[in-house]
């Protein structure tokens, strides 16, 4: 696939979800292949388990606002069903999504002062109308309970095959942005993602 000459991701999740890491080994990627960037992160009430949205542009021309137009984005990363939902709309028409199936119900819920969504988020993911990967938070569980802690690194793979991106770059990447102690796990998660994206197909 030929490099395109502009694109946008919109990354949401929940704080402490490895969020910020996800946008710096991206922007480390484009600007080291050519591409002007600009990262916005969004930051809900909870700085650790509130709302976060990472707007990601990158173009070989400048790039005047950090922060992505609604219906242009051409794929949706993320790491909590209920954001993405709250996060569709910022995709173009054929945008793609990668989510996790992981849910926490918001405060409001919990406090009663706002309904929870009736039926299955899954469901009514699969019925945006856009091409979505899940990834299976239980399934992930199981292949390896550490992997709870690097779940970005999963989605990041499963994100580079999705877009054909240089996958020996990104591992570099890696190695250059994280701590030795932490490293072989990440790989370790890293691979997975991009097995995980081998072994099932889009809805």
């Amino acid at each position: 696939m030929s490099a395109p000459d502009k694109g946008s991701y919109l990354i949401c999740g929940l704080g402490g979800q490895g969020i910020g890491l996800f946008g710096k080994i991206l922007g480390e990627y484009y600007t080291h292949h050519g591409y002007e960037i600009k990262i916005s992160d969004v930051m809900g009430l909870g700085q650790r388990g509130g709302s976060v949205e990472c707007h990601f542009r990158y173009s070989t021309e400048r790039i005047y606002s950090p922060l992505i137009p609604f219906g242009t984005a051409e794929a949706l990363i993320s790491f909590e069903q209920i954001e993405t939902l709250r996060n569709a709309h910022y995709l173009k028409k054929d945008g793609r999504i990668i989510s996790s199936t992981y849910e926490l119900s918001p405060p409001t819920v919990n406090t009663r002062l706002q309904a929870d969504i009736q039926g299955s988020k899954r469901e009514i993911i699969q019925r945006l109308g856009f091409p979505v990967r899940f990834i299976d938070d239980a399934e992930v569980d199981r292949a390896d309970p550490e992997f709870n802690r690097v779940r970005n690194m999963i989605a990041l793979a499963v994100l580079a095959e999705q877009m054909e991106l240089d996958i020996q770059s990104l591992i570099e990447l890696l190695k250059n942005n994280i701590s030795p102690s932490y490293l072989q796990l990440n790989l370790r998660a890293f691979e997975y993602g991009r097995q995980l994206f081998e072994r099932t197909t889009a809805y």
